[in-house]
């Protein structure tokens, strides 16, 4: 437990991940962000120890402001730690306890080797936790395009490629859309493979299981066309696929910016939808907001060559 002194009256931030403190952590994510509390338990009971509650509590015992801090993976050797669900009672904003509660867990998590991350839900966040010295590091655009009538002779007709990746499939990109189902484990053997040399967090086993709980049943994790690019569909109706990430094999990358348009209007055709909504890891807007690189090492220079198109993603997860 730690003490803290704001405005004159005292305050603890203590751990939360049983008891009355969770319970109020609990209580007050639900409030927040407007999950049930089924999902809250479950959520935590995915992460099992590599979670870990914090509370900031009131001279009654109280929860006033509250994160959930929890292994996200690796990043150059090092563990990687989100501060999620970060939040404060209404009545209790605008006193800075929720500043003090993610430095007192950015400074825990640092001292013990690991990186601090957060992840600004919407663009006035960046600079909120740039003043707490945080930095945009990885990064994700967010995209949409339309199902449109498709002519395959106007569709790019690829020389052959050759991915040492186990299933991939070395041959030219094609018109028509195969998604095969993958394992986690399989899934991100693919991900680390075209996410190579670009700042990206390789998932731990328990954040690989949360993305492909999130991913829709039935589909989930995917290959499109044995190799041409790797997807997560986490919802499909009539109206609209929501790709939670389109990454594609560096090939394709390299030839258009566009493919990965191309690819996810076919897979709105796929699914009968009349949009694809997707999100690309690996370049673009804030994703995440990072603390804790070695010294003499500045997050802006690591990640500046990497062009920024479409609309900033704000909001976690971190792929």
């Amino acid at each position: 437990m730690k003490t803290i002194d704001i405005n004159g009256k005292e305050y603890a931030i203590v751990p939360a991940k049983s008891g009355a403190a969770y319970e109020g952590l609990r209580d007050l994510w639900c409030g927040i962000f407007g999950d049930a509390p089924e999902y809250v338990d479950e959520f935590y009971a995915n992460f099992g120890e590599d979670i870990m509650g914090y509370a900031v509590t009131d001279e009654a015992g109280r929860v006033c402001s509250a994160l959930s801090c929890h292994l996200c993976g690796e990043y150059e050797g090092r563990l990687v730690y989100v501060s999620y669900a970060i939040c404060t009672r209404e009545d209790m904003r605008g006193q800075g306890l929720a500043a003090r509660l993610t430095a007192y867990v950015r400074d825990e998590v640092t001292k013990a080797g690991g990186i601090s991350v957060v992840s600004p839900a919407e663009p006035s966040l960046v600079q909120y936790y740039a003043e707490l010295g945080y930095e945009p590091h990885f990064f994700a655009p967010q995209r949409a395009v339309m199902s449109p009538d498709f002519d395959e002779e106007a569709f790019y007709d690829f020389d052959e490629f050759d991915l040492d990746i186990e299933g991939a499939d070395p041959t030219p990109f094609r018109a028509t859309i195969d998604l095969e189902p993958l394992s986690p484990e399989k899934y991100n053997r693919y991900r680390e493979a075209f996410l190579a040399g670009r700042p990206h967090v390789e998932p731990s086993g328990a954040m690989l299981r949360l993305m492909e709980a999130e991913s829709m049943d039935g589909c989930g994790m995917c290959s499109v066309n044995r190799g041409d690019a790797i997807c997560i569909v986490s919802g499909a109706d009539p109206a609209r696929v929501v790709l939670a990430e389109l990454i594609l094999n560096p090939v394709l990358h390299e030839l258009s910016m566009d493919i990965d348009v191309e690819i996810a209007a076919m897979i709105a055709k796929h699914f009968d939808a009349a949009e694809t909504e997707f999100i690309t890891p690996g370049a673009g807007g804030c994703q995440t907001m990072i603390y804790g690189l070695p010294e003499g090492r500045s997050a802006a220079e690591e990640t500046e060559e990497y062009d920024f198109y479409g609309e900033p993603y704000y909001g976690f997860p971190i792929y």
